[in-house]
């Protein structure tokens, strides 16, 4: 498994674990696949930028970049994460998924 696969896993989990126990809102829209796959690569660059960062240093500039890649793609980190358990419910759906964020982190050719 890549290094990116692996963070990309790593970022989404992080982000889905803690209101896993919580029962999903009922009646969200779903969100596409190539926005789920946007905000997921989004984040992995939110969560890259914080490397080598500890403590409460790490945990305020994660908060605040989580909240500005939900801002921007104009959903809330509860809609996304309700959204990506109902993909994740199915194995190969998450798997193309995470590939296409993936793609989205490769840099262009030109």
């Amino acid at each position: 498994m890549t290094q990116v696969l692996k963070l990309a896993l790593l970022v989404t989990g992080a982000i889905i674990l803690p209101p896993a126990c919580q029962p999903p809102a009922p009646g969200l829209p779903a969100l596409a696949d190539e926005k789920l796959a946007r905000i997921m690569a989004d984040l992995y660059v939110a969560e890259a930028a914080t490397t080598g960062l500890s403590g409460y240093e790490k945990d305020s500039l994660s908060h605040v970049y989580y909240a500005q890649v939900f801002e921007l793609h104009g959903v809330t980190q509860a809609d996304y994460q309700t959204n990506l358990e109902r993909v994740s419910s199915d194995e190969r759906h998450i798997g193309r998924v995470v590939k296409q964020a993936i793609e989205f982190l490769k840099p262009e050719k030109k």
